[in-house]
């Protein structure tokens, strides 16, 4: 079967080729029109009431998205005609401050306190800005542009709409930066590490274009990704599958110094295929498993990596192939030595002390745990934006004066009676961390008929079947006592269960990390027992998939729980993408090792065949390992986005730690269990030891039945 894949992919060259290139064009044209969403919370599932509330409060009251501006040393004329400016913008709805509930010619001091406290502090005033729709919408990009081309000095615009354009300019002006770092970084680690100048190249345009395939594609099957993902994506995607090509260029090489060129070919794929295939299974498995998460960036993220990896795999079988025998003569012409080290001493090293080494192993997992049981994990979305975006800076300014900016909304339908809402309303600012709650009971008496009411304050807080009032926070978003107190409020809405929600940015937040604390355990087990399976099935093996799995699970609570050591804090994002990425792309370095392992055990003794297997393995296992970490690496570098910063940084890291334990202590793990290997594997070569085992064994039971 193998076989007449190889001739029909050396037959077909020259079409595969062309239509690679044909499909370059829709691609691109995908890439281009794809939406990037800047906005996490918008991942959410519709299934949390704070997502329903979040709905309707953007339909009804056209909350679609919401900025702060606080405006210093400006009279309340000046204010007011700033107000009437910002209204005109295209895609704001409206623009709220004092003059909507009391007239400027009252003098402050015969209005209410806390009215007065709401909108000035000290030479300071604030308004609040509402557009058409979500945040990270086009038209409220737009209007964000425009309104800071309005605003003057001793302004200060914040809160999300601005964060996420800042951040779309931010992230638009490096995208390119990342992807010519991670192909800078990744044809100087090939270039060292393969025969001959030319495959890099060639290896880069394969899966070059099988990335253009798979961004491209997310338009057609979405229409929008995430910016994170459309950040690493690319990096990540060649950094996984670049040791797939790997494997087929070595033993095309190595087919090749005694056959010509066309058959060389198909017995190299003959002979790569079904490991390239494993492989990235176990890659695809690990991506697969953050499908199933509840918060959709995981499914954004995990469905276009695992795409990325099948598209990847479909080029590097067919199109590198192609390109490799379209250019056999040029890649002769180009040779040079190879500068990679070799892997002598340290397999000397490690298979006469493997029992020792084994020992390391086992202790290894408790400093491992007790990092990832303690690292400080960050869910606060605004510490993982750059201190440098100007929405940030002007936050920081507006909380010197206005010490409450966080604020959550309580709507509510038709079919709650006035005398619970209000019962509602004196509860919860009764609760701890509650600082005020502000609705139209605070502005109109009940007792006064409602066409008595000005027009604008109903209409502020009442339209339709709903009406809402704003909870303000006594402390900021992340802060303890505030998660408590959503907590509270829940409790005492849980009667009102779909005729009322709490939500706004405070409780969305709260719900985020609710949502990722528990994917995290849902993503861990189904990528272990996807690999777990996918091993046992490759070698028809109980014992290897713990053992390996166990290795690569020892480097991930090192990757994790590293930063508790260090004195940092882990990104949200990295307790659940880590394990997944970790396990389903560095598997493979010890699926080979294994490989070659039994290979040699066929042969010799286990101690010489580990040592043959490291010495033999270790060039590819390392080219692997370097190839993630140089393709990720640069976004580390060169990203002033903490987010994708400290999450690249997390993949280089892994790759690099996945590497030692595999090549330092994973061969002392299968050389001390040899003899558990090779009782629960189907086909395992049987070495001298398990031989006498089998033996001694023997002989107890007919002694025993004698």
């Amino acid at each position: 079967m193998l076989e007449l894949f190889g001739k029909f992919v050396v037959k077909s060259k020259a079409l595969i080729i062309v239509l690679s290139l044909i499909l370059i064009v829709p691609a691109l044209l995908g890439i281009v029109k794809t939406q990037i969403n800047y906005d996490i919370f918008a991942y959410l599932t519709e299934k949390l009431p704070s997502v329903q509330g979040q709905n309707i409060m953007n339909k009804t009251f056209g909350f679609g998205g919401t900025g702060i501006l606080m405006v210093k040393n400006q009279t309340d004329a000046e204010v007011e005609n700033l107000k009437l400016k910002l209204e005109q913008v295209d895609g704001v709805e409206t623009v709220n401050w004092i003059t909507d509930l009391a007239d400027l010619a009252l003098p402050r001091e015969f209005l209410p306190e806390e009215l007065v406290s709401q909108f000035y502090a000290g030479n300071s005033t604030m308004m609040q800005i509402q557009f058409k729709e979500e945040a990270a919408s086009e038209k409220t990009h737009h209007a964000v542009q425009e309104i800071k081309k309005i605003l003057g000095p001793d302004t200060y615009f914040a809160g999300t709409p601005p964060m996420l354009t800042e951040l779309r300019q931010l992230l638009e002006s490096e995208k390119f930066i990342y992807a010519a770092s991670a192909l800078g970084f990744i044809l100087l680690l090939l270039g060292l590490t393969l025969p001959s100048f030319l495959l890099p190249f060639l290896i880069l345009y394969s899966i070059g274009v099988s990335i253009l395939y798979n961004l491209g594609l997310a338009y057609y099957l979405n229409g929008s990704m995430s910016y994170i993902t459309a950040a690493i994506a690319g990096a990540l995607q060649l950094g996984v599958t670049m040791d797939f090509s790997i494997f087929l260029v070595h033993r095309y090489e190595e087919e090749r110094k005694t056959k010509e060129k066309n058959e060389a070919m198909i017995d190299a794929i003959r002979h790569t295929a079904m490991a390239i295939l494993t492989s990235s299974a176990t890659a695809v498995a690990g991506f697969i498993a953050m499908v199933t998460m509840s918060l959709g960036l995981g499914e954004d993220l995990g469905m276009t990596m695992a795409r990325g990896v099948i598209l990847s795999v479909l080029m590097i079988l067919t199109l590198l192939p192609s390109l490799m025998l379209v250019f056999d003569r040029w890649i002769r012409k180009y040779q040079h030595r190879v500068m990679i080290p070799n892997f002598h001493l340290l397999a000397k090293f490690v298979t006469n002390r493997h029992k020792l080494i084994f020992a390391v192993f086992l202790l290894s997992f408790i400093p491992a745990f007790i990092g990832y049981k303690h690292v400080h994990i960050v869910y606060d979305l605004e510490q993982l934006m750059p201190k440098t975006l100007p929405s940030i800076q002007n936050l920081d300014e507006i909380k010197k004066e206005f010490t409450s900016t966080d604020s959550a909304f309580l709507v509510m339908d038709n079919k709650v009676s006035d005398q619970d809402r209000l019962k509602i309303k004196e509860q919860i600012e009764k609760t701890d961390g509650i600082k005020k709650v502000i609705g139209y009971d605070n502005f109109a008496d009940p007792a006064i008929p409602s066409e008595f009411v000005p027009e604008n304050l109903k209409t502020m807080f009442i339209k339709d079947q709903y009406n809402y009032m704003l909870v303000q926070m006594e402390y900021g978003s992340y802060d303890e006592r505030t998660t408590k107190a959503i907590k509270q409020i829940n409790k005492l809405t849980q009667p009102y269960k779909g005729h009322m929600y709490l939500t706004g940015q405070a409780v969305l937040q709260n719900d985020l990390t609710a949502t990722v604390r528990d994917d995290i355990k849902k993503v861990d087990l189904i990528s272990i027992v996807a690999v777990f399976l996918i091993i046992a099935l490759a070698f028809r093996s109980v014992a290897l998939p713990v053992i390996l799995v166990g290795g690569i699970e020892l480097a991930i609570l090192f990757n994790q729980g590293l930063d508790f050591y260090l004195g940092r804090s882990m990104p949200f994002i990295g307790t659940f993408a880590i394990g997944a990425i970790q396990l389903g792309s560095t598997i493979n370095y010890a699926i080979l090792l294994v490989t070659r392992y039994k290979e040699e055990l066929a042969n010799y003794p286990k101690i010489e065949a580990m040592y043959r297997a490291m010495t033999a393995s270790g060039e590819a296992i390392v080219s692997s390992a370097l190839a993630l970490f140089a393709a990720v690496i640069g976004i580390w570098m060169f990203s002033d986005i903490t987010l994708l910063k400290d999450l690249s940084f997390m993949i280089a890291r892994g790759a690099i730690i996945s590497l030692a334990v595999i090549l330092f202590l994973l061969p002392a793990v299968l050389l001390t269990l040899e003899s558990f290997t090779s009782k629960m594997t189907f086909g395992w070569p049987k070495t001298e030891s398990t031989k006498q085992e089998e033996i001694v064994s023997k002989s107890t039971v007919l002694e025993n039945n004698a």
